[in-house]
C-alpha cells in the first residue's frame, strides 16, 4: 500500500504541474504540427486517466485498511473485556482465599457479614415462587426492579441476538459484514454502509399488528398499576413495554428503542420520526438510500438505538444506583446477563433484598446448589434467591395465578384467549400443561427449578 500511495502523490504533483504550465512541462512544443499536438494531448489525457484511476484504487485501499482496522479493534476490545472479567474473577477468588478485601469489580460472597436471624427475615428460609408470592400479595414490597431481556419478546416472534442458528447475530451473515456486530456498529453505519441496518430494522420495527406485548411485559405494567413498580430497566429495542403501557417514567430502555425520537448518527440532531419510519419500512420498495439529515446534510439518520461507540441513555446514568439500592425485590427476566454495564446491575441490590430469575439458564451469581456444594461449605446456605428456569411466559402465568393477578392480567394472552401472535397462540395447550405442574410442585425452601 505505501509504493501506491507515493505512486499517486507523484503522479498528483506532475499532473498539477501540466495543469499550470503544459509548455514548461514539455507536454507541447512551439514547433509541433497540429498532429503532434493533438497525440501529446491524448497521451497527456490517457496519462490524467490513469493517474485518476491509481488514486481511486488507493482509496478503495486505504477504506479496506480503515474497515479491517475497525474489526480488528471491536475483536480486540472483546477479548480485553472477556480477560479482564476472568482476571478480576480469579483476583476475587484469590483474595478471599487469602482473607483480604474483595476488589469492586469482583462479587463478594452474598449475606456476608448478615446474622442468621437478618437471613432468615428475607424468605423465611423459603426460596420458593410460592413463598414469593404470598410476600408480593401481601403487598411487602413497594419499590420493585425489573431488569428484562430479549428472552421476554422471543415469543412474539422477534429473535435474541446471540442464540446459534436464530439468533440475530447470526441471521446477520448474508450481509457480508466484517464481523457480525457491525450492523450495529456506528462507524460502519456512518462511515461503510447503512444498508445493512436498514434491512435488518425493516424486519424487527414495532409493528403493533404484527408483535403484541406478551404476559411477560403485561405483568410489568400491572405491577406498576398496583404502585409497586420502582423502574424497568429493559435491554430490548422492540419497544415492547412502551406497547404493554408502562409509563415513560417508570421505563428505562437502556440500549435505546425503535420508538423514540431518531437522530444523526454523525452529528446528533433529531429528526423526524415518523420520515424515518418511512424510509425503515418503505425505503427498499421506494428507492430511498436513507434519511439524510438536515442539520449537517452529511451524515443520514437512525433510531435512538445505542451502537457500538455510542454512550448508554443519560436517564440510565441517572437512575440505576438508587433504582438498585432503594428497591426491596428484584425480578430478572429473559436475559444472558453477559452485556456491561447493564449485567452489573443485579449485582448492586443489597443483600438483604430477595432476587427472582425467570430465564431458560442459570445466569449471573444466582444461587446454584451444585457450585455451592463445590466449596465444600456443607452445599451453602440459600436465604433470597428464588431461581425459575424455563420460558418467561410460562413461569410469569403461573406466578400470576398463585399473586391471584389471573383474572386482571388476562392469563391466557399468550394462550390465544385475548390476541397475541400465532406463534403465541400455538404454545397454548402445552403451555397450560407446564403451568400447571409447577402450580401443582411442593415448595422445598431450597431452590425451584421449572425444567421444561
Amino acid at each position: 500500500m505505501t509504493s501506491s500511495l507515493m505512486g499517486s502523490q507523484t503522479s498528483a504533483k506532475d499532473l498539477s504541474e501540466v495543469q499550470q504550465d503544459p509548455m514548461k512541462k514539455g507536454a507541447i512544443s512551439e514547433g509541433d504540427s497540429a498532429v503532434d499536438v493533438s497525440r501529446k494531448l491524448s497521451e497527456t489525457i490517457a496519462g490524467l486517466r490513469r493517474t485518476s484511476d491509481q488514486i481511486s484504487k488507493t482509496q478503495s485501499n486505504v477504506q479496506s485498511a480503515i474497515t479491517a482496522s475497525q474489526s480488528l479493534e471491536n475483536k480486540w476490545q472483546k477479548f480485553q473485556a472477556d480477560f479482564d472479567k476472568i482476571l478480576n474473577n480469579a483476583i476475587g477468588q484469590i483474595a478471599k482465599g487469602m482473607g483480604v478485601g474483595v476488589p469492586d469489580a469482583a462479587v463478594a460472597d452474598e449475606g456476608e457479614g448478615m446474622t442468621t436471624e437478618k437471613k432468615f427475615e428475607v424468605l423465611g428460609n423459603d426460596c420458593s415462587m410460592k413463598s414469593l408470592a404470598r410476600r408480593l400479595r401481601g403487598e411487602k414490597y413497594k419499590n420493585v426492579v425489573i431488569l428484562m431481556g430479549a428472552g421476554c419478546s422471543v415469543s412474539t416472534g422477534i429473535p435474541d441476538f446471540r442464540t446459534k442458528g436464530t439468533g440475530l447475530y447470526s441471521q446477520v451473515e448474508k450481509y457480508n459484514l466484517p464481523y457480525a456486530e457491525a450492523i450495529f456498529d456506528l462507524h460502519y453505519f456512518n462511515e461503510v454502509d447503512k444498508t445493512p441496518f436498514h434491512k435488518i430494522a425493516k424486519e424487527m420495527y414495532p409493528d403493533p399488528e404484527k408483535f403484541k406485548p406478551t404476559l411477560t411485559h403485561k405483568f410489568v405494567k400491572l405491577l406498576q398499576d398496583k404502585g409497586m413498580l420502582l423502574r424497568c430497566y429493559t435491554q430490548n429495542i422492540d419497544g415492547l413495554e412502551r406497547l404493554a403501557g408502562v409509563h415513560e417514567d417508570k421505563l428505562v430502555e437502556a440500549h435505546g428503542s425503535f420508538l423514540g425520537d431518531g437522530l444523526c448518527g454523525l452529528c446528533k440532531a433529531p429528526c423526524d420520526k415518523d420520515k424515518l419510519r418511512d424510509v425503515l419500512l418503505n425505503g427498499e420498495k421506494n428507492g430511498y438510500s436513507g434519511l439524510k439529515c438536515e442539520e449537517c446534510d452529511k451524515g443520514f439518520c437512525k433510531p435512538p438505538i445505542v451502537f457500538f461507540g455510542e454512550n448508554l441513555p443519560a436517564r440510565f446514568g441517572q437512575n440505576y444506583k438508587a433504582d438498585m439500592q432503594g428497591c426491596d425485590l428484584c425480578i430478572v427476566m429473559g436475559t444472558s446477563l453477559k452485556v456491561a454495564p447493564f449485567s452489573n446491575l443485579v449485582n448492586l441490590v443489597p443483600d438483604d433484598v430477595p432476587r427472582m430469575l425467570v430465564n431458560r439458564e442459570l445466569v449471573g451469581d444466582f444461587w446454584d446448589e451444585e457450585q455451592e456444594k463445590k466449596k465444600g461449605k456443607g452445599g451453602g446456605v440459600n436465604y433470597r434467591d428464588v431461581v425459575e428456569l424455563g420460558d418467561c411466559d410460562d413461569t410469569i402465568e403461573a406466578f400470576c395465578k398463585l399473586l391471584g393477578y389471573h383474572d386482571e392480567i388476562g392469563v391466557g394472552v399468550g394462550l390465544g384467549k385475548s390476541g397475541g401472535s400465532g406463534k403465541q397462540k400455538a404454545r397454548g395447550k402445552s403451555m397450560k400443561a407446564k403451568v400447571s405442574g409447577l402450580l401443582n410442585r411442593k415448595a422445598s425452601g431450597r431452590r425451584v427449578s421449572l425444567n421444561i
